[in-house]
């Protein structure tokens, strides 16, 4: 459940997400750098490509994935398996700011890389909300998944604006066992309940 005052991922106007092209050399308008891949198959994934890409069912999954653990690996994988083609908003540290009134703990270049390295990531983009006529206009998102208790992914109530047909909601991923690291995700889970 989102808190008071947390921005949904509906998107700041004219930031509804930029596509990350270029390894470790982008920069946006605002200075902050960006980095990305474009896989252009999905050899030994969770998924396999179905040849034409204008007929492949494209799925969009969002999220901060600070802290990057077991339970947004499983999302993610499962998130893969209901379509053709995965593309996965990360979102910035300043949409995490305005939810969780703290940075992430993982800086946005090194969490963009860790997703750009799985398997069943297609292509990352750099996202701060999630408008629906992106995901359909520029995108072309035919399912937007939500993690059902994941944290650091948006879930159902984060997606205002999306059609209830394009949604689908994915079970929660298993959380991680280390105590560190579960520690370090309940104190920011105690900050907002938006995690």
């Amino acid at each position: 459940m989102r808190s008071r005052g947390t921005p949904t991922a509906g998107g700041r106007d004219g930031d509804a997400g930029r596509t990350v092209t270029d390894r470790y050399s982008a920069a946006d308008a605002g200075g902050r750098v960006v980095s990305g891949r474009r896989s252009s198959s999905r050899e030994g994934s969770c998924a396999e490509p179905l040849g034409d890409q204008s007929l492949s069912r494209i799925g969009f999954l969002a999220g901060v994935f600070d802290l990057f653990h077991v339970g947004h690996l499983d999302v993610l994988g499962r998130a893969g398996q209901g379509c053709d083609r995965l593309v996965v908003g990360v979102l910035t540290d300043e949409w995490a700011m305005d939810a969780w009134g703290a940075r992430p703990f993982v800086p946005l270049p090194e969490r963009i890389q860790i997703i750009e390295h799985l398997r069943c990531v297609d292509e990352v983009v750099v996202v701060d909300g999630v408008r629906p006529d992106w995901l359909t206009g520029v995108v072309g998102v035919q399912t937007v998944f939500a993690a059902s208790g994941t944290d650091g992914v948006l879930g159902v109530d984060e997606l205002d604006g999306i059609p209830d047909e394009l949604v689908s909601v994915l079970p929660a991923g298993r959380g991680s066992r280390s105590p560190i690291l579960r520690a370090a995700i309940d104190q920011r889970q105690s900050r907002s309940s938006v995690a």
